[in-house]
C-alpha cells in the first residue's frame, strides 16, 4: 500500500487502573486521515471522487463538529469544506499535518486520564470522545459535555496535546458532579449565586495543575518556551489579580451591575489567553495542596467557596513567616461566603 494512502484510525482507550469503571475514552481521528488521505490524492494527481467525500462527511467528528458550528450560528456546509480541503494553504500542510497526526495518535491517553483522575474527587468520572480534526478554524474546545476537539496544529507537540487532553478530562470529571454544584447555587441568595457562578471559573487554574501533575511541575512545561515565558509574567501580576477579581466579587454582592449579562461580560474578560481566572485559580490551588494537600484541594473543587476560604488560611499562615507575601480575600467577600454555612 502506498505510505501516503492512510487507514482510517479509530482507537478505543480503556483504562487499565484501580479506576476502570471511572473511565471511557475514546480517540477518533477519521476526520482527519480521511482529510489527510484527500490531500495526499491531490499531491499525487489523483482523482478525489465522492467515496473520499464520503468518508469525510460521514465520521462521527465531522457531523459532530457541524452540529457543534450550527449551535454557534456559523455558517459551516459541506460545500464550503469542500473548497477548504481542495485549498492550496492546506496542500502545502499536508505532511506536517500527517506526522502531527502520527505523533498524537502514539500517546497514551491513559496518562492524561490519570492526571485529570489525580486531582479529581473518588465519585467523578470521566467519559469523553476525542476528535482530533482538521478543519477551518483553529480552535479547540469541548461540546456537549464530552467531546474534546482538538485542532490538529502541528506547532502542537504530542506531550502539549497529551497536556491539553489531561486539562480538558479535568473539566469533564467535574461536570460529572454537576448536580451538587447546581443543587449549591439553587439554595443561595440571589446576590450570592453570580459569585458561586463565576467563583467555580477557578477550575481552570485547577485543571492547568492537573494537566501538569504535581505544583512541582512548572504548568507549562509541556509548551513551548513562549508559553512559558508568558505565563511566568502573567504570574507577576498574581496580587493585582486578585484585588481585582475580589473587587469583582464585591461589586457583585453590592449590586453594582445593572443584571446578570453586564456581570457576565466583566467576568468572561477574566479568561483571555490563561488569564485570572487561570492563573488566580492555579496558584490558590497550588498553595491549598502545600499547606493542607491534595485532598483538601479536591474538597474545594467539591465546593468552589472553600478555595477561597482555605486559600486566605494557607495565605494567613505563610504571611506570618518570612518570605513572599500572599495577598488575601476581603474579609467582607470571605463572611458573605462564610454566611451560606462553608465548613472550614
Amino acid at each position: 500500500m502506498n505510505k501516503y494512502n492512510l487507514a482510517l484510525f479509530l482507537l478505543v482507550l480503556v483504562a487499565h487502573s484501580s479506576a476502570d469503571d471511572r473511565v471511557k475514552i475514546k480517540m477518533d481521528t477519521t476526520e482527519a486521515e480521511s482529510v489527510v488521505a484527500v490531500l495526499h490524492k491531490r499531491a499525487a494527481g489523483k482523482i478525489i471522487d465522492s467515496a473520499d467525500w464520503k468518508r469525510i462527511f460521514d465520521s462521527t467528528p465531522y457531523i459532530r463538529l457541524k452540529k457543534r458550528e450550527a449551535s454557534m450560528h456559523r455558517d459551516f456546509t459541506d460545500d464550503d469544506f469542500k473548497k477548504f480541503v481542495l485549498s492550496e494553504a492546506l496542500l502545502k500542510q499536508a505532511p506536517s499535518l500527517q506526522k502531527t497526526l502520527f505523533n498524537w495518535k502514539r500517546k497514551d491517553l491513559k496518562d492524561a486520564a490519570d492526571r485529570a483522575l489525580h486531582y479529581l474527587p473518588k465519585q467523578a468520572k470521566l467519559s469523553a470522545d476525542v476528535y482530533p480534526v482538521i478543519k477551518p478554524l483553529h480552535n479547540s474546545f469541548v461540546f456537549e459535555g464530552n467531546a474534546i476537539f482538538l485542532y490538529v496544529d502541528p506547532e502542537v507537540s504530542s506531550a502539549q496535546f497529551q497536556n491539553t487532553v489531561a486539562h480538558e478530562l479535568h473539566h469533564i470529571g467535574l461536570s460529572s458532579l454537576t448536580s451538587q454544584y447546581d443543587e449549591m447555587e439553587s439554595k443561595a441568595p440571589e446576590d450570592i449565586k453570580p459569585v458561586l457562578k463565576w467563583i467555580s471559573a477557578f477550575g481552570e487554574g485547577q485543571a492547568v495543575l492537573a494537566a501538569a501533575g504535581s505544583p512541582q511541575v512548572h504548568p507549562m512545561q509541556d509548551f513551548k518556551p513562549a508559553d512559558r515565558i508568558r505565563w511566568d509574567q502573567d504570574m507577576e501580576g498574581f496580587s493585582s489579580n486578585v484585588r481585582t477579581l475580589d473587587s469583582f466579587f464585591l461589586d457583585i454582592l453590592r449590586g453594582a451591575f445593572k443584571d446578570k449579562d453586564a456581570i457576565d461580560h466583566v467576568a468572561f474578560s477574566f479568561f483571555g489567553y490563561r488569564g485570572p481566572w487561570y492563573t488566580v485559580g492555579y496558584r490558590m490551588s497550588t498553595v491549598v495542596e502545600e499547606h493542607f494537600g491534595r485532598e483538601a484541594l479536591i474538597n474545594c473543587m467539591l465546593d468552589p467557596r472553600q478555595l477561597l476560604v482555605k486559600y486566605n488560611q494557607a495565605a494567613e499562615r505563610q504571611n506570618a513567616n518570612p518570605g513572599e507575601h500572599l495577598p488575601t480575600w476581603s474579609p467582607q467577600l470571605i463572611q458573605a461566603l462564610q454566611k451560606e454555612q462553608i465548613e472550614r
